[in-house]
């Protein structure tokens, strides 16, 4: 099946001017992208630059196991501390977390 607006990307490269490009022009987009754990991988360079921006959403689709960058965002996102401004430390950065941030339980990407 092919979607218009469907956009993979296969190059470190097209990752890095995607990320600059959904940062500059704030259009709008839904972005898969994985690192279960958010410990690296190209999810860290998304969290680094759209983290602390209101209009965006992180939904985390399974477990987040403790000690981990993505348990870190859930606990300290907006909607699960008070509404208070949580924080997560990036590659040396501290990131405010104004994102809205979900989970979806139920899922796991591990086999049995």
């Amino acid at each position: 099946m092919k979607y218009n607006n469907v956009l993979t990307i296969n190059s470190h490269k097209e990752h890095v001017n995607t990320v600059k490009y959904l940062t500059k022009t704030k259009r709008p987009a839904i972005v898969i992208a994985t690192s279960g754990m958010c410990n690296g991988g190209r999810i860290m360079n998304y969290l680094k630059a759209m983290l602390d921006d209101k209009r965006h959403d992180v939904l985390f689709v399974g477990y987040q196991a403790k000690g981990t960058i993505g348990r870190t965002i859930q606990k300290y996102g907006p909607a699960n501390n008070g509404n208070k401004l949580g924080y997560v430390d990036l590659d040396g950065q501290r990131i405010p977390i104004k994102a809205n941030i979900c989970t979806i339980g139920g899922y796991s990407a591990h086999a049995g």
